[in-house]
């Protein structure tokens, strides 16, 4: 007995057919141009790890007037530049976050009551200083105060000059 080519064509292509996976109900809609699937939107992790859409213009935020970091636990204060600055912290890795729409500023760092009433204060002195951990230098020593805690750590001034890290 003889198999049709025809016939075996047929059975080939049903077969391929059927390790195809069903295509989802809530997979993205065709495109009505060309009837391809559009992509969909797929969010992107910032820096802190939170998610944002990926459509979103990264860098759109001005760098910091002022920026200061320290290690153990981990912190990051920055103020922002222009006649209203804001001074933004993040203590314990990035878990709290405070933020001071109007902060007074004296001869060496800005102050104010965050949102839910915490006391916090930024004071730096123009003194080099080495990160801790990377070696990196810095135009400024920092200590930030939250609420009753203090942290210790490294700043530097918008368009300072880059430092060299410690041998």
């Amino acid at each position: 007995m003889r198999i049709s080519p025809l016939i075996l064509s047929a059975a080939v292509a049903l077969g391929l057919a059927a390790c195809q996976p069903a295509q989802q109900a809530d997979s993205a809609p065709a495109d009505p141009a060309g009837g391809t699937s559009a992509p969909a939107e797929v969010p992107a992790a910032d820096a802190g790890g939170s998610l944002a859409p990926a459509t979103a213009a990264a860098g759109t935020e001005a760098p910091p007037a002022f920026r200061a970091t320290g290690n153990e636990p981990g912190w990051l204060a920055q103020v922002s530049e222009g006649p209203n600055p804001v001074l933004r912290v993040e203590t314990g890795y990035g878990e709290q976050k405070y933020e001071i729409a109007s902060p007074t500023q004296g001869a060496d760092g800005w102050s104010g009551k965050a949102a839910d009433g915490t006391e916090i204060k930024l004071s730096y002195q123009r003194t080099l200083c080495h990160d801790d951990m990377s070696g990196q230098g810095f135009g400024a020593t920092v200590m930030l105060t939250v609420g009753a805690r203090q942290y210790h750590g490294c700043g530097e001034f918008a368009g300072a000059p880059a430092r060299a890290t410690r041998p």
